[in-house]
């Protein structure tokens, strides 16, 4: 079973968040905005579902493992149109320069989020569809663990530099490729994706054109947009549940429904090799 030790790197990571996380949100809960609570609570569900599967996959639970797998259905359409919600919230702030933070980087952060999202719904499309595939599986549910990292390291109270939160999961996304050649596509994916944060953050985030399609966005309700990408994230997310291969039938009947000629060839076989 590959990645044995996963759950403990999530659990480690519980921390972690909730030091980066604890002046914005964590530390001001009767305070925060309902967008905040809506992606907060969502963003740790799924990072707990993720630590779950794995637990409980190395415990070889299968019920648990299962019953987990079924939530993702829920888990992730919440967190889509969570995303959303954070996504309008920011862009407001940005728009009506309410908040210093949100004034100057609220443009590029959100296209941050959107490439974020839409990547950790393709990555548990894809885990879902070759769950026949263990290793693939098991990294496409991890991978997405390490999209977390940038947001989290850029408020952590440490010394840093700009995009240093890219760069680290960059080079954790390269090592774990390294370290398990069975999933090496999902954490090659990942890594690419740091590149792609950098570069869009430098160009696209930061020019008028994204900066008036954000603040345009402010202005627009917000529920119908929140609905729509949950209601999306829901329909790939079946899609790529329906596009796994069935499971291979085994090639021996079961010694309950073995016809008595094939368990008499079977003994005999069995006589001859003893």
């Amino acid at each position: 079973m590959p990645y044995r030790r996963a759950w403990w790197a999530m659990l480690v990571l519980a921390p972690i968040i909730l030091l980066a996380f604890w002046p914005a949100y964590f530390g001001a809960l009767p305070t925060a905005p309902l967008a905040f609570h809506a992606h907060g609570l969502t963003a740790t569900a799924w990072l707990l579902l993720v630590g779950l599967q794995s637990w409980s996959a190395h415990r070889a639970d299968r019920r648990l493992h299962r019953a987990a797998g079924l939530a993702v259905f829920a888990a992730v359409p919440l967190f889509a149109g969570a995303a959303v919600l954070v996504l309008h919230s920011m862009a407001t702030k940005f728009a009506l320069k309410s908040d210093p933070f949100y004034a100057a980087l609220g443009a590029r952060l959100g296209l941050h989020d959107v490439i974020s999202t839409l990547a950790l719904v393709a990555l548990v499309c894809a885990a879902l569809a070759r769950r026949r595939n263990i290793a693939v599986h098991a990294a496409c549910l991890l991978a997405t663990a390490i999209l977390v990292l940038p947001p989290v390291i850029a408020r952590l109270p440490i010394p840093r530099f700009f995009h240093s939160g890219e760069i680290i999961a960059l080079a954790l996304a390269l090592f774990a490729a390294w370290r398990e050649p069975r999933g090496r596509g999902a954490f090659m994916a990942v890594a690419a994706l740091q590149v792609v944060h950098v570069l869009a953050f430098e160009t696209v985030a930061a020019g008028d054109d994204w900066a008036r399609i954000v603040i345009r966005f402010s202005t627009l309700p917000v529920a119908p947009f929140a609905l729509a990408a949950a209601l999306a994230a829901l329909g790939a997310l079946v899609a790529a549940w329906r596009r796994a291969p069935p499971r291979r039938a085994s090639g021996r009947p079961s010694p309950q429904r073995a016809h008595p000629a094939y368990l008499a060839a079977s003994s005999s076989e069995t006589s001859s090799l003893e």
